[in-house]
């Protein structure tokens, strides 16, 4: 596994309190070139769980979970690129397993944006120790669908019905836990919003919690990939739940028991 760039305790203690920060340079050339063929290879042989949230035909909004299962160049990112090794920084973790793998690609010209949700009552997980890594192959701006979150909002204490990402529609099989997110965009002033321009070798980090949304990508040529990671640390524990929007298997697991299974594979171990 390739070392982990060393994060300093600023970098860390902003990502435990405001919930997301934005790494710089810690993807090397290597690794976008593999992860940009996989993405390729993934589009081109699309999962059963994939979707796409562009039904008009202007852009395509298209993602898929589990690459790793199918194709080398994400099982080489997941078990030998330094990423779970930056989440354990993060969170002060001894071990980290993989919860979900999220394929995330917004064509030139889709005019659909990412809408607020967080990502943690989407899992089959309890606790706290919870990182998403959310990797651009592409140069992110405001323009092409960058992600923008509501710092602190992951200490709210609050879990909010999933919705479709891409449509906003709440999702009628999963739980309604604190009831819809609230229309951030309407009272934009109320809340502290970050929005993240970012390059490829730039990851932005944060708490499964953290709620955040992306923008449209309303440019002409410019593609938008990321794959977004999402890490289980120490606390972590299996929880089952009545929708999953990337159907994983029946792991043979414990309610409140660990997650090590091969559906959760341990990536990291200190």
């Amino acid at each position: 596994m390739e070392a982990a760039p060393v994060l300093s305790e600023d970098l860390i203690t902003s990502w435990r309190t405001d919930g997301v920060v934005a790494l710089r340079g810690v993807v090397s050339y290597h690794w976008l070139t593999l992860l940009r063929d996989g993405v390729d290879a993934a589009m081109a042989a699309p999962s059963q769980v994939s979707k796409d949230y562009v039904e008009d035909g202007r852009g395509r909004f298209f993602t898929d979970h589990f690459m790793h299962r199918r194709f080398d160049a994400f099982r080489h990112f997941l078990y030998e690129s330094p990423a779970a090794a930056i989440a354990a920084q993060l969170m002060g973790a001894h071990k980290i397993n993989l919860i979900d793998e999220h394929l995330l690609v917004k064509e030139p010209g889709t005019q659909v944006p990412t809408y607020w949700h967080h990502d943690f009552p989407y899992f089959e997980v309890n606790g706290e120790d919870f990182c998403s890594i959310w990797f651009p192959l592409d140069p992110v701006t405001e323009e092409t669908g960058a992600m923008k979150f509501v710092k602190g909002s992951h200490r709210w204490g609050k879990l909010f019905h999933p919705i479709r990402i891409g449509d906003g529609n709440l999702v009628d099989q999963a739980e309604a836990l604190d009831g819809p997110a609230p229309d951030i965009d309407a009272e934009p002033d109320k809340y502290d919003i970050e929005l993240f321009e970012v390059e490829p070798g730039d990851a932005v980090a944060f708490h499964g919690k953290s709620l955040h949304a992306a923008t449209a990508n309303s440019s002409t040529d410019r593609r938008r990939r990321a794959l977004s990671l999402r890490f289980g640390g120490d606390d972590i524990t299996w929880n089952p739940r009545p929708y999953i929007p990337s159907v994983p298997d029946q792991p043979d697991l414990t309610a409140g028991g660990p997650v090590d299974s091969d559906q959760y594979p341990r990536l990291w171990s200190a």
